[in-house]
């Protein structure tokens, strides 16, 4: 059997990965060799854009791969689809698991998935991250979703508390997201570790959220995960996913009308909008981050408008020399 000969042989996890699963949205002709082959794209460090590469697979075992150019790579992404035929087959094969952080997409997500695995006959589980940085009554929201749709729900930490990290090693910023790693995939990837079986792993992710991610595939290896990770929603409108979640008698939070992710408040991304709307909903956090601000290291403030560095003291008192 002839295998492609790549340093590292980084594909090997995926064959095992695709193994004995029928994609028939990510099947597709090559655009390098002619040969019917599947779309596979590979986490790397560093760019964003993530490299596409085409599996031909025989009886399990990769046969050949190949790797399109940029031009070929854009047809790629645009001839790839999921369909809930493909998420069935991965739920009787793979125990299923949905990343449940609250927000809207995860909420449809969640939604979806549930009845999905409904009519697959597979129990699905929820999966939540306390990044130990976000508004307890996000936590509280998504505890009530998951009782009220009667799904399984696991809660995961960070070993280390995002207030400690950030004391040692400053505050996160776009350009140092180590909150990332720390606060979101390391318990995840902790978690996994112990559930033996073949697993596939749903997320939220939509096409529509961000340039970057409209040039993702819905289908990849996760390498800290060690399986597949799938993005059901990937393909769906704004306008679908609110009336999917309408249409179930879900329960409504005022933190959908944020705008921005409240199960994580380590900064990076952050703006001075969104520490405005803090202020007003959770004080006591605002305060603690503010702290944080005061004594990290890096001299970093969550606030750089304008060229300037805005520290929460500073903005506070704005506010109250508003009347806010």
């Amino acid at each position: 059997m002839e295998h492609p000969k790549l340093p590292g042989k980084w594909w090997r996890p995926v064959e095992s990965a695709y193994s004995g699963v029928r994609l028939r949205g990510l099947k597709i002709k090559c655009p390098v060799c002619g040969e019917a082959g599947i779309a596979i794209t590979r986490w790397i460090k560093g760019p964003e854009l993530k490299p596409v590469y085409i599996l031909h697979i025989t009886y399990n075992k990769v046969r050949k791969l190949c790797a399109p150019s940029e031009e070929q790579t854009y047809q790629v992404r645009k001839d790839v689809s999921i369909s809930e035929r493909d998420i069935r087959n991965l739920m009787e094969c793979r125990k299923p698991f949905v990343l449940f952080s609250g927000g809207k997409d995860s909420l449809a997500t969640l939604i979806y998935l549930k009845e999905v695995a409904k009519r697959a006959r597979r129990r699905l589980t929820a999966v939540y991250v306390d990044t130990t940085a976000g508004l307890p009554e996000n936590t509280d929201y998504v505890k009530s979703v998951c009782k009220y749709l009667r799904v399984r729900l696991e809660v995961v930490k960070p070993k280390t508390d995002y207030f400690t990290l950030a004391k040692q090693w400053g505050i996160p910023s776009y350009g140092y997201r180590w909150c990332c790693r720390e606060l979101k995939i390391k318990p995840i990837e902790e978690y996994f570790k112990n559930i033996k079986k073949p697993k596939v792993v749903f997320d939220g992710i939509r096409a529509l959220e961000s340039n970057v991610r409209s040039q993702y595939i819905p289908v990849w290896y996760h390498p800290s995960f060690k399986c597949l990770s799938v993005s059901p929603l990937f393909y769906w409108s704004d306008e679908k996913v609110v009336s999917l979640i309408n249409s179930n008698g879900i329960p409504k939070t005022l933190l959908h009308t944020l705008k921005s992710s409240t199960e994580c408040w380590c900064g990076a991304y952050k703006t001075e909008k969104d520490f405005l709307k803090l202020y007003e909903l959770n004080r006591d956090l605002f305060h603690k981050l503010g702290k944080i601000e005061e004594e990290s290291k890096n001299r970093y403030t969550f606030i750089y408008k304008n060229g300037k560095k805005i520290p929460l003291k500073k903005l506070e008192q704005q506010i109250l020399r508003q009347g806010k």
